[in-house]
């Protein structure tokens, strides 16, 4: 039987770097409190005035920074993970019809999941993760009955092939 890949963690680059990202606006904010201390004064003349405001803009700018560097140091571990994985052939196969699939509302708050021989597998587009995740609300290809062949590390799909 032949495949169409439609998802490789290997192909898709380490995208969960705008997770990390996204803090470097918090680290930046977190600068301008303690080195642009008059400025920030004039911005926000209310709130937390003299030895406060200054123990919480060394604070905020602190955990800005550590919170960077934790969500960048696990993101990329994961991918590094994934990709080292699908790269050394270390993960399981499972291959046949899609079953007890339970698709994502559009509006999100719960996790799509489907099952493949003995195997289930749940994602959501709105958990950082470098394997696949694409709901079929939000224009993903899993539906019952399809005829797949995953490529996987525990829960994390590595490799997504389906039956034309």
């Amino acid at each position: 039987m032949s495949f169409k890949t439609v998802f490789d963690v290997s192909n898709q680059g380490y995208s969960t770097w705008t997770f990390s990202a996204f803090g470097l606006i918090f680290v930046f904010v977190g600068v301008l409190l303690v080195f642009k201390a008059p400025l920030m004064q004039q911005l926000m003349p209310t709130g937390l005035q003299g030895r406060a405001r200054k123990i919480f803009s060394w604070f905020f700018l602190v955990f800005s920074v550590l919170w960077v560097i934790t969500t960048f140091s696990t993101t990329y571990a994961e991918y590094r993970r994934t990709t080292e994985a699908l790269k050394d052939g270390k993960f399981a196969v499972v291959e046949g019809p899609v079953t007890d699939f339970v698709p994502m509302p559009y509006t999100g708050h719960s996790e799509e999941s489907f099952v493949v021989g003995d195997h289930q597998f749940s994602y959501s587009d709105y958990i950082v993760t470098d394997g696949f995740h694409n709901t079929t609300s939000h224009g993903g290809p899993i539906h019952q009955g399809l005829y797949v062949r995953v490529s996987y590390v525990g829960n994390t799909i590595l490799k997504l092939e389906v039956a034309p």
